[in-house]
């Protein structure tokens, strides 16, 4: 059989460890059903990376193959594949209980699947998909925001604004609703990165939330979208919030929260998990393929800008260990890139 080059983790080590990939060989696997073969040309790093694998428990005995942003090439179609053809170039997010992209080649559901913007390069491409679907599926399916067309004057305060959901999150809020949007970021450069994006103010989410808002004009906010961990917030978003307002969390938790401080202003609150729809195999889980269809057409007119600002060229073993230890460190600017393996 046909082999291809991959990159595992086998154990919960550090980042910054040697061992903690290694590359290993691996059969191409065949598409069926309505799965594509895709070549990877480019994959993104994402939070849940680094989190899937520093939640391995011991020593697997099967490789686990992380990644869930891709772009790449179409190489072969299962047989009840309708909206995909060979060459084709297209960008996924994968599925999180499948393996991923740290491979020369992925297969990934046509469902889930959208078309490259042709005006990206590939690594480019490569840093859309998972983030630009958390955040769209945070605002207007958890969230419920009005469009700009029907919706009055709002709020919405984007907690960890500079990171990869955050810089969509605010871009969709601009162009696709009437929300004043505040996003939180702690450094004048990642302010200034929320601004360039579409945020209407920035504050520092390491001070005073409370008080930097009400400087500003708002004592409450009827949306938080909150990207960041969920613990250091929780108390204050129940005071941020207007009654009957909506909060949607993108982080688990393993420690027990306190559901009753936002009890008196009966509000609502959310999860995203952009995977959900593919893990359960949900009725509406061609609606994230129609969205990045839908999203290449706005990078393609401008509307909507990609989010990558590292390329951290092909992948490796040390490129990709790099890249963990840079998205660990909390203090990210976008996505970060690498290129297909050579």
């Amino acid at each position: 059989m046909p082999s291809m080059k991959a990159i595992a983790a086998f154990q919960a080590l550090p980042a910054s460890d040697p061992k903690s990939f290694v590359e290993i060989q691996q059969e191409i696997p065949t598409a069926t059903g309505r799965d594509l073969l895709i070549r990877i040309n480019a994959i993104s790093i994402n939070p849940v990376d680094y989190k899937e694998r520093q939640g391995i428990e011991g020593h697997l005995d099967a490789p686990l193959v992380l990644g869930w942003d891709a772009c790449g090439e179409v190489v072969a179609v299962g047989e009840s594949v309708v909206n995909f053809k060979v060459g084709d170039k297209v960008i996924s997010a994968g599925e999180i209980n499948r393996p991923g992209s740290y491979a020369q080649y992925q297969l990934v559901d046509e469902r889930i699947t959208g078309p490259k913007p042709a005006n990206l390069s590939d690594e480019e491409a490569a840093t859309l998909p998972l983030t630009a679907l958390a955040a769209w599926e945070a605002l207007f399916d958890r969230l419920k925001i009005p469009n700009a067309k029907n919706g009055a004057p709002s709020e919405l305060l984007v907690i960890g604004g500079a990171g990869g959901v955050g810089s969509m999150a605010i871009q969709f809020a601009r162009q696709f609703s009437n929300c004043t949007i505040i996003a939180t970021a702690s450094r004048s450069e990642t302010q200034e990165w929320c601004r360039n994006l579409g945020a209407h103010h920035t504050i520092d989410h390491s001070a005073d939330i409370k008080q930097q808002l009400l400087d500003i004009g708002y004592e409450t906010v009827p949306y938080i979208l909150n990207c960041s961990n969920n613990l250091p917030y929780w108390e204050i978003m129940s005071q941020l919030v207007s009654p009957e307002g909506a909060i949607c969390l993108l982080a688990s938790t393993k420690a027990k929260l306190d559901l009753d401080l936002y009890m008196a202003k009966s509000v609502q609150i959310n999860y995203q998990l952009m995977f959900t729809r593919s893990l359960f195999q949900t009725k509406t889980m061609q609606l994230q393929g129609d969205f990045l269809e839908r999203l290449a057409e706005m990078i393609t007119t401008g509307q909507i800008k990609h989010t990558m600002t590292e390329n951290f060229g092909p992948m490796t073993v040390e490129s990709i260990s790099k890249a963990h230890v840079r998205v660990e460190s909390g203090r990210m600017i976008g996505k970060i890139a690498i290129s297909g393996m050579q």
